[in-house]
Order: structure tokens, then sequence, then C-alpha cells
């Protein structure tokens, strides 16, 4: 398990987790409660599903249980501070010191992609290049964006993707490459979650641009139960993939959309007996 693929700890004790328990089929949670010296066998789970939160105290023990390096050891306890971090600041003080412990291989794909999801048309230049006829020429690709981006901001978002190999010129006209910015690994939600946020503000000022033959927004408040919760977020998430698949299939593309799926709590959880989280 390679601790500094995660930037999440809840996310890397899950695969943690199934990876040991698809190698030793012996292990369990009260093996890891008994290595790491604490009696609840249930708090590990707990972390995972973010019902508790790992503290300073208990940093140390997991270390040990885990099995990390010295270095693995310090960017652990920092990807736990990260994750319970409540502000973008304080997030990004703990993430610049999680980055200089990254690998070098590991260091050079998250600066790519902090750049590339730095702003919201970075992406969709990527996408145009797809619909657009595009060589030396970038005037037509700097209006064919709605917002419409200016020049520089054409040739910018070109001279980064260029650079991170995104796109590279195919009979004459430069085309994306068919290449991931993620490698599999977890996004940091840092810069990914402020990309959301202007695809977001897109999003609503597609409510007044766009009529309802050009765009599909619905809102439906509702009471779920924790199990409900999860498999609306698993139907979710294979709707997503749905709509990939069908992206990957499709041809004689002519514009850029954007696919934004919101589901939050509007509440604080109801506790058994009656008492809410605070």
């Amino acid at each position: 398990m390679n601790v500094f693929a995660y930037y999440n700890y809840r996310k890397y004790l899950q695969d943690y987790y199934e990876y040991r328990k698809s190698v030793q089929r012996y292990f369990s949670y009260r093996a890891f409660a008994k290595k790491a010296g604490y009696t609840s066998s249930g708090f590990y789970l707990d972390l995972v599903k973010g019902r508790k939160s790992l503290t300073p105290q208990m940093v140390p023990k997991f270390i040990v249980a885990l099995g990390l390096t010295e270095k693995e050891s310090r960017y652990f306890s920092l990807m736990v501070d990260f994750t319970h971090a409540a502000t973008p600041e304080s997030k990004q003080i703990i993430f610049d010191q999680m980055s200089s412990l990254l690998p070098k291989a590991v260091k050079t794909l998250t600066r790519h992609q902090q750049e590339y999801y730095s702003k919201w048309y970075y992406v969709a230049v990527r996408e145009a290049l797809s619909v657009l006829n595009v060589n030396e020429n970038i005037q037509d690709l700097a209006f064919f964006l709605n917002p419409r981006i200016t020049l520089p901001q054409t040739k910018q978002a070109m001279q980064l993707l260029s650079r991170l190999e995104l796109i590279e010129i195919i009979d004459g006209f430069w085309r994306p490459v068919n290449k991931t910015i993620s490698s599999g690994s977890e996004i940091a939600s840092l810069f990914v979650h402020q990309f959301q946020k202007q695809m977001i503000d897109l999003g609503k000022a597609a409510l007044d641009h766009y009529s309802v033959e050009r765009r599909n927004v619905s809102c439906t408040t509702m009471s779920v139960s924790p199990q409900g919760l999860e498999r609306i977020i698993h139907k979710i998430d294979m709707f997503r993939k749905e709509i990939v698949d069908i992206v990957r299939s499709d041809d004689h593309e002519t514009m850029v959309c954007e696919l934004n799926i919101q589901f939050f709590p509007l509440s604080k959880e109801m506790e058994k007996g009656g008492s809410h989280e605070s």
C-alpha cells in the first residue's frame, strides 16, 4: 500500500484494510485494534465511515500498526491533519508540507493536477479540441466557449495542455490525448474542490442563459436513512459512469457540455434516541 498515493486518511485506511484482507484471510478489525493497542474493534470502521476522527494521541498507535517508515509516518500524520482541516488556508499549508515528502514522480503528477484544475477553461479547452479544427489560429477556440474567454487565456490554456502532454498535433490540428491526469490516485480535494465550485457557478448562470431544451436542472428535497444515503450515492456514481461510457462511444461532437451532480445533507443527522449530532 503506497501511502503517498492518498490525501485522505479515511480512504487510505479503507483500501489498506481491503488489501490486507485480500492477502491475509484472518486479518480483521479486531486484529488491527490489538496491534494498535486499543479495545474497540468497531473504531476502525467508524474512522473509515467518518463517524469518528483519529485523534493526535491515536496517530502514533496507528502508525505502528500500519508498519510505516519514518517518512511515511510524517506523511500519514500530515494526512490526518489535512483531512481534518476546516479552512482552505489551513489545508493549503498542510498540503504544501505533504508535497515536500512526496516521491518525485508523484510530486510531479500532483503539481500537474493542481495546474490543470486551477481554471475551469483549461479542462473546457481540452474538450473543445475534439470539436474544433484548431492549428496556429486559436481565435475561434476563444470565441467557442461560453462564457467566452480571452485570447491570452486561450494561449495560456494551450501552452499548459501541451506542456502536460494532454494535447498533440494530429493531421495538422490540435487534439486531446487519451491520457488521464489523475493516474488512478485520489486527486487532492484542495484544488479539485475549487474547480468544482467554478463549474457550479457556471451551472447557476446556465439557468438564465439556456432554455429548458438545452439544459436539465432539477431539485428534489428528501429525508433518508443512513442506508438510503449510501444507496443514493452509489446510484449517482453508477449513473455518472454510464454517462462516461456514452461519451467514450460518442462521435461527431459539436459542443462541450458540463455535468454537475449535486447531492448533499440539508440538516444534521439524528442519532438513536432522538438527539442529533452537533
